[in-house]
């Protein structure tokens, strides 16, 4: 392959190219984009109510050890995310934008980082395109602006490719071998077993694949062993003899169980998809560059072949395809897929796509290119087209009809992105690479800060703030929440992180009812959970001098099929609260008697 100097890898025969004051402003510009409104919308349950809950308790109990949910330990995930979040707290405050600030600085080191691997690879044109490609990718837009593990494991996942390549071209420097490894150590700090999984099986195909046997015994499995169990050890230690128990907990429930289905409560369950429906969003999640697969999955066919001579360049295209393509292999047979779970193979094939974009001479033949525009121009056009009939067709889905802010974002968003689309195409056909990415960039950039609102304006779907604002302050302090409960684990924490705290500092906790066999709840290690309560205790509540709200299931839509268990007397559910997706709240005697009272008043 004839690369001009611009082009060629920066560790075989030049210097990657030096960055600009126009990087610095690119790169500044991207996190402006990544970070605007992430503070303007409530927290979605169960996913971001569950990270934001365990941080907020770790800051008002102190305890950043024993990760805690609705008053009671919680001991599904190691710490590294929640510590991040309890960080930001410390500094911002406890506040939805201070919860989500961690995961825009993890994505927009993604960026940098894919960035700067571009940028030793193909050269500074392919790397501002690569800087680009990820920030308005579907899926990095997205789990960057929801409370999720994955996108820092895709940043620690792609840091690890990123460090072993690296230590591939220079196997005696034992440092290279050390930061990989840490990196990795770093990985199941973050989400388990999953963190050493990806990066070892990149290093096993790696050497599978170029019949490298020397590079297993230069990657010093021995000592990788023992700085993985220095970075995790002591956490692990000072865990187990906090709730002996855990450690074992965590690997056959969150790891084992998870894997085969087998995990009890059977949570997720709107996330999990099949194996054909895990392909279908995983391409969601790759676009809109998923529409060059075809070219990109040439473009390493170019560079890869195995009888070709070790290069820096081979050795990185075959690391970052390895990287690409595992997140989703590895899932295809399992029975328990969540839709997230491919987010890992987003960074590496975009890198690998700027790389093809970017080099117009080298490696885009005139059927490649051409391809890409008939491609790129006619999606864009159906979406152009499309964008006109969508608020009549959106009206038809109840949840969408109940977001009039909705119905209008969604075509002007699908409007934007088609003429982003049509203009790339035809910039690209004609070679401009960077004119076309700039326009793809522009318009994209702004339909992700407009849709920005569309998360709030959806929010009282998804989220219990509107809800739980509405009337906390009308029933009072003393008012006991109850919530009927979920199959997904965390689903009462979006309520009680609304709530607030006590006069004491500690975080208000919401009590959720333990004997619906619909719902069950979670057996963790430890003393039994405090905020579990039965149907006695509930009607002994209700019928008391106390408040007491009841709020259903956020994820009940068949109310006849499987209609809750109400306390004796409830009546009708009360009609202050704003819509609120498919919840239905409750009050009793004294709790209704205040909010009568309150509305008498004028308030």
């Amino acid at each position: 392959m004839n690369l001009s100097s611009e082009t060629a890898p920066a560790t075989d025969t030049a210097p990657a190219q030096a960055a600009t004051f126009l990087d610095a402003i690119l790169l500044a510009a991207i996190f402006a984009v990544m970070v605007w409104g992430v503070g303007d919308y409530g927290l979605y349950e169960p996913h971001e109510g569950h990270f934001a809950g365990v941080a907020r308790e770790m800051v008002t109990s102190g305890d950043w050890i024993l990760t805690k949910l609705n008053g009671a330990q919680y001991l599904n995930k190691p710490p590294l995310f929640y510590w991040m979040i309890a960080t930001s707290y410390s500094i911002f405050g406890i506040n939805e934008w201070a919860a989500r600030l961690p995961l825009v600085i993890v994505g927009w080191l993604g960026v940098v980082l894919a960035w700067q691997w571009t940028r030793e690879l193909f050269g500074i044109r392919a790397a501002r395109s690569a800087a680009i490609m990820l920030a308005i990718a579907t899926g990095w837009y997205l789990f960057c602006h929801q409370l999720l593990i994955d996108a820092l494991l895709s940043v620690l996942n792609l840091a690890s490719l990123y460090v072993l390549w690296k230590a591939i071209q220079a196997r005696t420097r034992t440092s290279l071998w050390v930061a990989f490894y840490a990196i990795v150590g770093l990985s199941v700090m973050a989400k388990g077993l999953i963190g050493i999984a990806f990066p070892a099986a990149a290093l096993l195909c790696f050497i599978a694949w170029y019949r490298d046997k020397a590079l297993l015994r230069a990657s010093r499995p021995i000592l990788g062993l023992m700085v993985i169990v220095a970075v995790i050890g002591p956490w692990m230690f000072l865990l187990e003899h906090k709730m002996p128990g855990t450690i074992w907990y965590m690997l056959k429930s969150e790891h084992f169980d998870r894997a085969f289905d087998r995990r009890w409560p059977p949570d997720y369950s709107v996330v999990k998809v099949n194996w054909w429906k895990y392909i279908v969003i995983t391409i969601i999640w790759l676009a809109p560059w998923s529409l060059l697969l075809p070219q990109v999955a040439g473009f390493c066919r170019a560079i890869v072949p195995r009888s070709a001579r070790p290069s820096a360049l081979r050795d990185a295209v075959t690391l970052l395809s390895f990287g690409a393509l595992l997140p989703v292999v590895a899932f295809l047979p399992m029975p328990s897929r969540l839709i997230y779970y491919s987010l890992p193979c987003v960074l590496p094939y975009v890198i690998l796509t700027a790389g093809w974009w970017a080099q117009s001479d080298q490696f885009q033949s005139n059927r490649s290119r051409i391809s890409a525009f008939l491609t790129l121009c006619g999606i864009g056009a159906v979406m152009l087209g499309v964008s006109f009939f969508l608020a009549g067709w959106l009206k038809a889905i109840p949840d969408l009809a109940s977001s009039p802010g909705e119905l209008v974002l969604i075509p002007r968003v699908a409007l934007l992105m088609g003429g982003g689309l049509l203009l790339g195409g035809g910039l690209l056909m004609s070679r401009r690479p960077m004119a076309a990415i700039l326009a793809v960039g522009l318009l994209f950039g702004t339909a992700d800060i407009m849709n920005v609102s569309g998360f709030a304006d959806y929010d009282h779907v998804l989220s219990s703030k509107k809800l739980v604002m509405s009337i906390r302050d009308k029933v009072g302090a003393d008012c006991i929440w109850i919530s009927e409960g979920s199959k997904e684990i965390g689903a009462s924490a979006g309520i009680a992180y609304y709530l607030g705290r006590e006069k004491s500092g500690a975080s208000r906790f919401v009590y959720v009812m333990s004997d619906d066999t619909r719902r069950p709840p979670p057996k963790f290690p430890g003393p039994p959970l405090t905020y579990l309560i039965d149907q006695k205790r509930l009607e002994e509540l209700w019928s008391g001098s106390t408040p007491v709200v009841f709020v259903t299931d956020f994820q009940r839509s068949d109310w006849l099929g499987d209609p809750p268990h109400l306390p004796a007397g409830a009546g009708d559910c009360i009609a202050d609260p704003p819509v609120t997706g498919n919840r239905r709240v409750y009050a009793n005697a004294a709790a209704l008697k205040r909010l009568q009272s309150d509305v008498s008043d004028g308030k």
